[in-house]
């Protein structure tokens, strides 16, 4: 089984944890030779080794099909579902939190500037009334949050693996990764009736002016 990473900025924020860790943990050694709080030093040492290891279980977390299960975790507990259950899957843009900007779009650059990464999230069911919130990873989670089964960014080749396996769901793209990713997408779907393009505008609006 081929496996792929969920996380994109894994090792910015692998380090970013394992320096708050030592952090914590070097204070702890510290209050422990110098000031004696034997119980205090203890707990921030703990503390610390629990912030710098924790995290790194999510960050590197990994998913991939096997037969016909894809095999995920969610906070590091495995998990797994037969791919006939996966109803509806949501190509949009792709955010992660950062520090002191809340929720933002992950950018790369292309031959024509800079564009977003496009993002995966799995569902059992997906509302196309609901489709013209999910601009973007972590809404398309929200909106669809009792029916999500897993989420990262867009691996082409997991993509294509999922496609030609018996996933029998629609697959839902978001009028800006549409565009972008154009070639990539009509050569894996070709004209495939259950490939379904989504923009910001509500569907029953969209309706009204037919």
């Amino acid at each position: 089984m081929k496996k792929y990473y969920k996380i994109y900025r894994r090792t910015p924020n692998m380090a970013f944890f394992l320096v708050l860790g030592g952090v914590l943990a070097l204070i702890g050694v510290l209050g422990l030779f110098w000031a004696n709080l034997l119980w205090a030093a203890i707990c921030c040492i703990a503390a610390g080794v629990l912030v710098a290891a924790l995290p790194q279980f999510v960050l590197f977390e990994r998913y991939g099909i096997s037969g016909n299960v894809l095999h995920y975790k969610r906070g590091g507990v495995p998990h797994k579902v037969a791919v006939q259950e996966i109803g509806a899957a949501v190509i949009c843009t792709y955010d992660e939190y950062r520090r002191g900007r809340g929720f933002v779009p992950v950018s790369f650059g292309t031959k024509e500037g800079e564009a977003y990464l496009p993002a995966l999230v799995l569902l059992k069911s997906a509302d196309e009334n609901e489709l013209d919130l999910c601009d973007t990873r972590t809404a398309t989670c929200i909106t669809f949050r009792k029916q999500r089964i897993t989420d990262t960014f867009l691996d082409f080749d997991f993509l294509e693996e999922l496609w030609k396996s018996e996933f029998s769901g629609k697959v839902y793209i978001s009028e800006y990764m549409a565009a972008l990713f154009k070639p990539a997408f009509d050569e894996l779907f070709g004209q495939s009736e259950r490939v379904v393009v989504y923009d910001r505008l509500p569907k029953g609006i969209k309706d009204l002016k037919k």
